[in-house]
């Protein structure tokens, strides 16, 4: 099963784009924090979000420091970039909460 809930703050104001067919998508960047045991803080992973359709809609009012709770899946890419292979792993947004303003 690919499913990932993530809570976090919002890296910066979210845009909303649209294709040349004009379906709506927005990407987002979440912070979302963790304790390392070994250092003994709080530390932080950046998620890359990518929201599509009437969710990247709701998403528009988004400011850096929005408190949001993102449900979808992991997904994979890979192209090349200067001849070598380049990966990308992001999560595609199905469903957001929005949980405080910054």
């Amino acid at each position: 099963m690919n499913q990932v809930n993530l809570i976090g703050r919002v890296v910066r104001d979210v845009a909303i784009r649209k294709t040349s067919s004009g379906k709506s998508y927005a990407f987002l960047t979440v912070a979302v924090g963790y304790w390392d045991r070994k250092e003994k803080r709080e530390k932080a992973d950046f998620i890359p979000v990518t929201l599509w359709g009437k969710e990247a809609e709701r998403c528009g009012n988004l400011v850096k420091g929005s408190l949001i709770r993102v449900s979808g899946r992991i997904t994979t890419s890979r192209f090349e970039k200067d001849g070598e292979m380049q990966y990308r792993m992001e999560v595609v947004g199905e469903d957001v909460d929005f949980l405080s303003k910054p």
